[in-house]
């Protein structure tokens, strides 16, 4: 999502710096510069590939549950700054984010508005984390305590820098907390040839829960970190935008899956995490802006091969 702790510079997924709303981590700002986001690029993909056209879904991909109850209805105030439990459910959270990059800072800011007890982290230490806590209320706090008492913890940094968190990092969580892998897979630009993921074709996603040693749940790792700012929107609506979500512990995925339709977006199962390359980079879901019918129908154009740009 040793000696180096977690890098929290930049969020993982196609993204650039939030607009005028929100300011960045100061030191997000020099990565968020160097990364453009997608809609910069004509819908490109952050090495600069367009998606391939999407053609009509296999039934066996059928797409999405029934949306809840608590969306049921347009929640009150889910375009309000602080709007606290707007969708009425008292499903507040404690919830810990590693990583105050793009993606990392765009939940802060959204999970805080929504009345969720948010600690955020980063690997510089909370003294950087004061003009986000200023503006979002959030507690920054150490790598190791990010977890302490949470339902939810966001793993939101460079996919090489998930062996350095640290051990015991999820011993204070609460039971049965759910983790969300927003990270992906960058071995020619970023990250350098990763053996697990080249050698033995493990999906990008169960290679970081081997190295956390904990259940995780892929989800934001294709999505524009503004959007989480300025495309929720309430349930129902026709430009709602849906969100892939894989992982193997149901209950966990079910957690996940409230959390972002709290945020005010849809989700689409993408099944396990064995099946997660379906959202990698360069698949067909990869940054797609689409509602559940066109998640769906991209989740299963995708090919399992991995793309040769994205080999190390």
């Amino acid at each position: 999502m040793g000696g180096l702790v977690p890098a929290g510079r930049r969020g993982e997924g196609p993204r650039r710096a939030p607009g005028p709303r929100a300011r960045e981590d100061r030191g997000a700002r020099g990565d968020a510069r160097r990364e453009r986001s997608l809609s910069s690029a004509g819908g490109r993909d952050p090495d600069g590939s367009r998606p391939p056209a999407h053609a009509a879904p296999p039934a066996s991909l059928s797409g999405d549950r029934p949306l809840r109850g608590r969306n049921a209805a347009p929640p009150k105030g889910v375009g309000h700054e602080h709007d606290t439990d707007p969708a009425g459910t008292g499903g507040l959270m404690k919830i810990g984010i590693i990583g105050a990059g793009n993606i990392g800072g765009n939940l802060t800011r959204r999970l805080t508005a929504l009345g969720h007890e948010v600690a955020v982290a980063n690997s510089r230490g909370p003294e950087t984390l004061t003009a986000l806590a200023q503006e979002t209320g959030a507690t920054p706090v150490t790598v190791d305590r990010a977890a302490q008492g949470a339902e939810i913890v966001v793993v939101a940094i460079p996919f090489k820098n998930v062996p350095d968190l640290p051990e015991g990092l999820f011993d204070g969580a609460a039971p049965g907390v759910a983790v969300i892998d927003t990270g992906n897979y960058y071995p020619r630009r970023r990250d350098g040839r990763i053996a697990g993921v080249e050698d033995e074709g493990l999906t990008e996603s169960r290679w970081t829960e081997r190295q956390l040693g904990r259940p995780v749940i892929k989800a934001f790792n294709g999505t524009y970190a503004e959007d989480i700012l300025d495309r929720h929107r309430p349930a129902g609506a026709a430009d709602r935008i849906a969100l892939p979500v894989a992982g193997d512990d149901e209950a966990a995925k079910k957690a996940v899956r409230d959390l972002i339709e709290e945020l005010g977006f849809d989700t689409v199962d993408s099944g396990g995490l064995d099946d997660s390359w379906r959202q990698q980079p360069d698949t067909p879901v990869y940054g797609l802006r689409e509602g559940i019918e066109g998640v769906t129908r991209a989740l299963a154009e995708a090919s399992p091969v991995r793309p040769e740009a994205f080999r190390g």
